[in-house]
């Protein structure tokens, strides 16, 4: 689980809506294209940061765009209006979106 000191408010607000999938966080990394994820169990190690078929770092100026399909239950990622590929499988549920810019200045 990412951040464990946030499990517990993760796990309290979980309800039927969110559905059986495997997945509840799910990180593309501007940086490198790269992807985690990790599921409600705060001992699992089956996530991580993980490569993916299609992915592609994002520099300055370029777009970013997601398309979450519910009935698939797939995270498909497309940049600069160009499918990347589906970067993340096993999704149902609900939903809460964030996103997180931030620049990293050490060489990434």
């Amino acid at each position: 689980f990412f951040h464990l000191m946030y499990y517990d408010e993760f796990l309290a607000a979980r309800t039927d809506g969110c559905g059986d999938g495997n997945v509840h966080v799910c990180r593309y990394y501007t940086n490198s294209g790269g992807m985690d994820w990790t599921n409600w169990d705060e001992d699992d190690e089956e996530g991580g940061f993980l490569d993916w078929e299609g992915m592609e770092d994002c520099e300055t100026g370029e777009t970013i765009g997601m398309l979450l399909n519910l009935d698939e239950g797939t995270l498909t990622v497309y940049k600069n209006n160009r499918r990347l590929g589906v970067m993340q499988v096993g999704l149902s549920g609900s939903y809460c979106w964030h996103a997180t810019c931030w620049y990293a200045n050490n060489g990434w």
